[in-house]
C-alpha cells in the first residue's frame, strides 16, 4: 500500500494563512517577469508547492517567508522563460531544416494565393478591427500591448479582436478544399 501523507491541521492551516497573506503580492511580482497571466499563476503554485512539499528547506533566521517564496518563484519564472525560449528555438531549426524539403515553386504560388485572400478577408474588418487583428497576431503583442498602442482599454481591444476574428473566419477557407 502506497505511503500517504497524514497533514497536520495546523499546518494545513498555517500554509492556507501564508497563501492568503502572499500569493496576491506574488502573483504581481511574477506577472512583471511573466507577461503571460496563466502562465504566472502556474509559476506562483510552483512556488507554494515547493513550500508545501519541502517546509524545512525554509530558514526563517536567513529570510522571511515572503523573501523566499520571491527567491523560488524567480527561479521557476526563468526556468519557464528559458524553457520556453529553447522550445521556439527548437522548433525554428526544425522550421527551416523542414522547410527545405518543400517545392520553392509551390510555396511561393500558395503564398501568393493565401496573401491576396488574406488582404481581400482584411478589406472586409473596419479599420479599428483590422488595426487590433493586425497589431495582435502579425506584430506578436499582446492585449494589453494592443490596447496601449491604440490608445483604448484592453475590453475594447480584445472586442475588436474578437470581431475581426470573425469577419476573417467568415471570409476566409476553413480546409484545403475550400481553396
Amino acid at each position: 500500500m502506497p505511503h500517504v501523507r497524514t497533514v497536520d491541521r495546523t499546518a494545513s492551516d498555517a500554509f492556507t494563512a501564508s497563501y492568503q497573506q502572499y500569493a496576491p503580492e506574488l502573483r504581481r511580482f511574477v506577472t512583471t517577469i511573466i507577461i503571460d497571466r496563466h502562465l504566472a499563476e502556474d509559476v506562483v503554485h510552483e512556488a507554494f508547492i515547493e513550500f508545501w512539499r519541502h517546509p524545512d528547506r525554509y530558514d526563517a533566521t536567513r529570510a522571511d517567508l515572503q523573501s523566499w517564496l520571491r527567491t523560488i518563484a524567480h527561479r521557476r519564472a526563468i526556468d519557464r522563460i528559458r524553457s520556453r525560449e529553447a522550445s521556439r528555438s527548437r522548433d525554428i531549426r526544425i522550421g527551416i531544416r523542414d522547410h527545405h524539403d518543400i517545392d520553392p515553386g509551390m510555396d511561393r504560388f500558395d503564398a501568393l494565393l493565401t496573401r491576396s485572400r488574406l488582404h481581400a478577408a482584411l478589406a472586409q474588418l473596419t479599420n479599428k478591427q483590422r488595426d487590433a487583428v493586425v497589431l495582435r497576431y502579425l506584430g506578436e503583442r499582446n492585449t494589453s500591448e494592443v490596447a496601449d498602442e491604440l490608445g483604448t482599454t484592453v475590453g475594447a481591444a480584445k472586442t475588436r479582436i474578437r470581431d475581426g476574428l470573425l469577419v476573417l473566419r467568415a471570409h476566409l477557407p476553413h480546409d484545403a478544399s475550400a481553396a
